[in-house]
């Protein structure tokens, strides 16, 4: 399978959509995992704060894209940063088993709060990425 090049008007610039998401979570993982093993798990619960991480995806993809039309790169924000609201809330999932012992009646909420953060997640990072990057594009057509 042969892949076209970013700047053709039929497809996206996925090493963007990849690399960006990933380059911006790992510093938030380092930082969890390492508060984490310190013993306090907890750190996770503000990644509803660090959702506004995803403000820079879209700042990245906006300059960095390859893509030439305007709306192509908008949608690579929105993706990227789609992707980083699961990075994290795939990263909250597996921390919230070490903030201590759930009960067994607590499980069903424990699955809804992780699936929660999970979707919750994605949409925040689609929606702050895409925001950001929509500002980026404005102010690129006020300066041509």
């Amino acid at each position: 399978m042969t892949t076209q090049s970013p700047s053709s008007p039929t497809s996206l610039d996925f090493r963007i959509i990849i690399e960006t998401p990933l380059r911006q979570f790992v510093p938030w993982l380092v930082i969890v995992l390492l508060i984490t093993v310190a013993g306090q798990p907890g750190v996770v619960c503000i990644t509803p704060m660090a959702w506004l991480i995803a403000l820079r995806v879209g700042n990245i993809v906006a300059w960095r894209s390859r893509s030439v039309q305007s709306s192509r790169r908008l949608t690579e924000a929105a993706l990227a940063g789609g992707s980083f609201g699961i990075l994290q809330g795939l990263l909250f999932a597996a921390v919230t088993p070490f903030m201590g012992p759930i009960q067994p009646d607590e499980w069903t909420k424990t699955i809804i709060l992780i699936l929660g953060m999970l979707i919750v997640g994605i949409f925040a990072g689609a929606g702050l990425s895409f925001f950001t990057a929509y500002l980026n594009e404005q102010r690129r057509k006020r300066t041509q």
